[in-house]
């Protein structure tokens, strides 16, 4: 046996290492980002019974690409698959811990959306946890249907829509408008959506009462409803006011 050979190739095998979505790039602190639930390439993802959630082309399935985020001069870009729906959310977030009441704002710049599917989404969001069934507050944007209002009220439950009022529905951003800004409020156990055009007159989206603990996780996600392609969501104007101890 050469041994010489054989020393230099394991130097080289113990240099090697996996990379993974969280690894790089680095974010500025106390920023992190990672792939969460469903959009974990390669996670056993259990059956989601259709009589209680109904069919979905994604139930039960996980992303096969590795999202991504990275940091410039302000502005955050997000690539993720899957969706934050149903039972469990996937796709790539952008996360920091936050305690107590807060504002957080962002301005969604573009979404790129190779997969060409409505129902993609660019979302700020607050999470129990980055498991995917978390329970969670969701303010989103989609390329096609405009800005959605979504929580999910137990671990593992389904997720709901809050629908504006049909009768007198409130003014909104025009549906396919980019830039949209985006505002998620915490006021105790009360969230709050709104949306915006130029960040300065904002109209409401939504609220709910959910009893969320008050050490969470406050981020940015992007989802592109499908399991083969990527998202990209870019945020700038990213803001994070805590108005509470």
């Amino acid at each position: 046996m050469n041994l010489g050979l054989l020393a230099s190739t394991l130097l080289i095998a113990s240099s090697l290492t996996v990379t993974h979505a969280a690894d790089t790039p680095a974010l500025p602190e106390p920023w992190k980002h990672h792939d969460i639930g469903s959009g974990q390439v390669g996670k056993p993802v259990p059956p989601v019974p259709v009589e209680k959630f109904g069919k979905n082309a994604l139930f039960g399935k996980s992303g096969m690409l590795a999202g991504s985020a990275k940091h410039a001069d302000g502005v955050f870009t997000l690539d993720g698959t899957m969706d934050i729906w149903g039972p469990m959310d996937g796709g790539h977030f952008v996360w920091q811990p936050v305690q107590g009441d807060f504002v957080f704002v962002a301005r969604v710049a573009s979404m790129g959306n190779p997969g060409n599917n409505k129902h993609a989404k660019a979302s700020l969001c607050i999470r129990e946890s980055l498991e995917g069934g978390s329970r969670r507050v969701a303010q989103t944007i989609t390329p096609v249907d405009g800005t959605q209002f979504l929580y999910r009220e137990a671990t593992d439950d389904k997720t709901v829509r809050v629908m504006p009022d049909a009768v007198t529905p409130p003014p909104s951003v025009p549906k396919e408008k980019f830039p949209c800004w985006l505002k998620l409020v915490r006021q105790g156990n009360e969230f709050i959506g709104f949306e915006s055009l130029d960040g300065e007159t904002w109209w409401l989206t939504g609220t709910i009462k959910l009893d969320l603990k008050g050490d969470a996780l406050i981020g940015l996600a992007s989802t592109s409803h499908t399991t083969d392609s990527l998202t990209t969501s870019v945020f700038d104007h990213v803001t994070l006011t805590k108005t509470s101890k």
